[in-house]
């Protein structure tokens, strides 16, 4: 069995990677790319972390695995949660790669928490639980880690905020320096032939720093420029390094893989879809004085995003973590603030979740107070909503409200059916659409955290892109330069192909050929069907999660 080598870079992309190395600041990577074949890399729809890591390791569309956003809505309610492992339809890629008798070691893949058993060893990734002790397979694994290397680190705590950069960026190199410490000790002492590591901290400072880095965007400041503008290379060139302590010296010939999930660009503005929908009259809320009193003080600009963004602005962006935990966390947010508890579902027909552009129809017999029949009425709705998105206008400036005589906001918009497929299309989002350029973070705001339709962003000054990268190298590997056509669900078959190993007839990727010297047929055969059986997040476990959510800016 060829031995196979994984690194993600959670939001790593060419836009950043290419202008590093004609500056002659990315070694590996510039070594990787001159001897390899490398193409952009098209992430899902959304791309969102959770849905397209899911999609890397299914080889599915999310239509297939049943993951589409960080969260989703409960069984019989309204209420949301952060999805997890259990949540996946479709057995991942290192596991079909123990079913055959190869040893793997996977390490912070996002959405694998709770740990399952694998052949050989898992480390859990992003949407662990920040205090979870039970983040290893087997779960004595984190102990031996601990005395190997010390404290393991999932993903950095720290966020960025003025006065804090040099803080955050000294965690994010911790944290990174950590994770091969503990990559390094596994790959020494176990035998493996599937080795994976992601790294989160190209995602999470580009998410901070892009502002610093991109002096047009409208959050940049000259003196946080000043000290911070070469932040996000920073992080870049560490891994960097990193990388090529975990590529070199094998003893046999390995073929070595970097991914990542989506791409990065700057951010501009926040469209609350909810708040749209309102305007619009799909979405309604109930008239009780309790509800109303809520929208009162929603329409006077007293909102969650409102105080944040003060707490930002004066450095204090973790204090926002503190006060939940002290009063009670998004209980706090449901008393005080207009949020989906406020909504009249006996009367909408339309609301959004998620992070990046959903709408669901409250479509009778899915939704608890569905009241959209399937059929004919369902599709009226659908097409009204979408009409409605059409004519959503954004001044060619950037605009903190609608402009009839500005571009349009929407760019794509499609039906669910148009892009997805499989086993879980009926739970997926109704419609899907992707604002101008991804400049926009088109929030499903299930909490009402601003009273505007579209604001200029805050906080994040940058969002993730479809283009991710894909870098193949080594064993197996031809250099064939740069390729076009390369999309997430392709890498799983590809891994299993170059492994020697059948892909299963329910893979939706296909074998990215064009990058490989071996020229044997692809073989065929079984299915990736599988499911997990383990319990989800406890309460505490979920509000630890959303909080990191927040952070990252997914949710408000």
């Amino acid at each position: 069995m060829n031995k196979v080598i994984v690194i993600g870079l959670d939001g790593a992309t060419f836009d950043l990677i290419k202008p590093f190395i004609a500056q002659g600041k990315l070694p590996t990577f510039k070594k990787l790319m001159d001897s390899s074949a490398f193409s952009e890399l098209r992430s899902t729809v959304p791309p969102v972390t959770a849905s397209a890591w899911s999609s890397f390791m299914t080889g599915k569309n999310p239509g297939a695995h049943g993951l589409f956003d960080f969260m989703q809505r409960r069984e019989g309610s309204y209420d949301l949660a952060p999805v997890s492992v259990r949540d996946r339809d479709g057995k991942a890629v290192w596991d079909l790669i123990g079913d055959a008798g190869g040893k793997v070691i996977v390490m912070n893949v996002p959405v694998t928490w709770p740990p399952q058993p694998v052949n050989g060893l898992l480390v859990t990734g992003m949407l662990t639980p920040r205090n979870a002790d039970n983040y290893t397979y087997p779960k004595e694994l984190a102990e031996e880690l601990r005395r190997a290397i010390g404290d393991y680190i999932v993903y950095s705590d720290e966020v960025y905020s003025k006065g804090r950069g040099e803080i955050f960026l000294q965690a994010l190199k911790h944290s990174a320096d950590q994770r091969v410490k503990a990559a390094e000790y596994l790959m020494q002492k176990y035998p493996w032939d599937f080795f994976m590591l992601v790294f989160p901290e190209t995602d999470t400072v580009s998410h901070g720093l892009w502002s610093s880095y991109d002096p047009s965007h409208h959050e940049h400041d000259p003196a946080e420029a000043a000290k911070f503008h070469d932040g996000i290379l920073e992080i870049y060139q560490h891994i960097d390094g990193l990388l090529n302590r975990l590529i070199t010296n094998h003893e046999s010939p390995v073929t070595v893989l970097l991914m990542s999930d989506h791409g990065h660009g700057p951010v501009r503005n926040f469209l609350y879809v909810n708040n749209y929908l309102a305007e619009r009259g799909f979405l309604k809320f109930k008239r009780n004085l309790g509800s109303q009193l809520k929208r009162i003080a929603f329409e006077l600009g007293i909102t969650p995003r409102k105080i944040y963004q003060l707490l930002i602005t004066i450095g204090l962006g973790k204090l926002r973590r503190t006060l939940d935990k002290r009063r009670g966390g998004r209980g706090l947010l449901k008393r005080f603030f207009l949020s989906f508890g406020d909504v009249d579902w006996s009367r909408t027909t339309a609301y959004s979740i998620g992070y990046i552009g959903e709408v669901h129809i409250n479509l009778k017999g899915r939704e608890p107070q569905g009241i959209v029949n399937p059929g004919e009425e369902y599709e009226r709705v659908r097409d009204d909503v979408i009409k409605s998105l059409c004519e959503l206008k954004l001044r060619p400036e950037r605009s903190n409200a609608e402009s009839k005589d500005g571009l349009p906001l929407v760019e794509y918009i499609w039906k669910k059916e148009e892009i997805y497929r499989g086993a879980h299309l009926a739970e997926a989002p109704d419609i899907l659409f992707l604002p101008r350029n991804l400049e926009t973070i088109a929030f499903g705001d299930f909490e009402f955290g601003s009273n505007k339709v579209i604001q200029p962003s805050f906080g994040v000054s940058s969002s993730h892109r479809m283009n991710g990268i894909f870098i193949a190298s080594g064993a197996g590997v031809k250099n064939a330069g740069e390729f076009s056509g390369a999309q997430l669900p392709d890498l799983a078959p590809t891994i299993l192909h170059l492994m020697g190993l059948p892909v299963p007839t329910d893979m939706d990727g296909r074998v990215l050929s064009e990058a490989l010297a071996d020229t044997r047929a692809v073989e065929f055969g079984g299915t990736s069907e599988g499911s997990t059986t383990t319990e989800g997040y406890s309460d505490e476990e979920e509000k630890e999660v959303m909080e990191r959510l927040q952070d990252l800016g997914y949710i408000s």
